[in-house]
């Protein structure tokens, strides 16, 4: 394994340091690959942050349990969390750079981070807010040796949303395709100076160009990955 390689996905998918890469399937296929990410983290004494569903946490205890893991001593030592709702967009963003900081501090050799995709939004954090948050979550990662993955479940996530999820992730996984330097990601600092209303303008230019067609924008995305040659590590 190359020194930069962080980890593979489905032991198949190369992911580097410092990437933020966002997860695109349908269904549940998607839920033992996080496992995987969690458990081989632990394994490496890697702090690991999981923010999902209480229920998806609930199912991730046992998961984790079942590989032999002692689920509660890594949340007592802190190199696995759970972290409670958020309270707001500020919060949210608070805690992802405590967490960061606190692995600083305690020494981990990396961070890993893994998001259950819209079902982490409070109710009082606006979508664009949300994704305000997760385009900042590009700079936090470049900080320390880590990979922030972002599940998105396409069939429970409306067309407005899942543009803004591929706008603010630099790397994709489209169903079992690889995208790194995604076409349509747009850079944290571009992103975060828009205006709500420039951002869904920008979005909606960029899903004219695919005739409003969703199918036919995974298809060029998943075209775009397998026309690409293996990325080069970042410096």
């Amino acid at each position: 394994m190359s020194p930069l390689i962080f980890t593979y996905i489905a032991a198949r998918f190369p992911v580097y340091r410092h990437e933020h890469l966002a997860v695109l399937n349908r269904g549940d296929a998607w839920a033992a690959r996080g496992v995987e990410f969690v458990g081989e983290g632990l394994s490496r004494r890697h702090r690991c942050c999981y923010l999902a569903p209480a229920s998806r946490q609930s199912a991730m205890r046992e998961q984790l349990g079942e590989l032999g893991i002692d689920v509660d001593r890594h949340l007592r030592d802190k190199t696995l969390q759970f972290p409670a709702e958020a309270l707001g967009a500020h919060d949210w963003l608070d805690r992802a750079q405590a967490f960061f900081a606190e692995a600083e501090d305690a020494h981990a050799p990396a961070v890993r981070w893994l998001e259950e995709g819209m079902g982490t939004k409070p109710a009082d954090i606006s979508v664009p807010l949300f994704f305000e948050g997760h385009s900042n979550l590009n700079y936090l990662v470049k900080q320390y040796p880590s990979v922030a993955l972002c599940h998105y479940d396409i069939e429970h996530l409306e067309i407005p949303h899942l543009f803004s999820a591929i706008a603010v992730h630099r790397h994709l996984l489209v169903e079992n395709t690889l995208v790194r330097d995604n076409p349509f990601y747009v850079p944290p600092e571009k992103f975060v100076a828009l205006s709500p209303e420039d951002r869904e303008h920008d979005l909606r230019d960029i899903f004219r160009e695919v005739g409003f067609d969703l199918a036919k924008l995974l298809s060029t995305l998943a075209g775009y990955g397998q026309l690409q040659w293996p990325a080069p590590p970042e410096a």
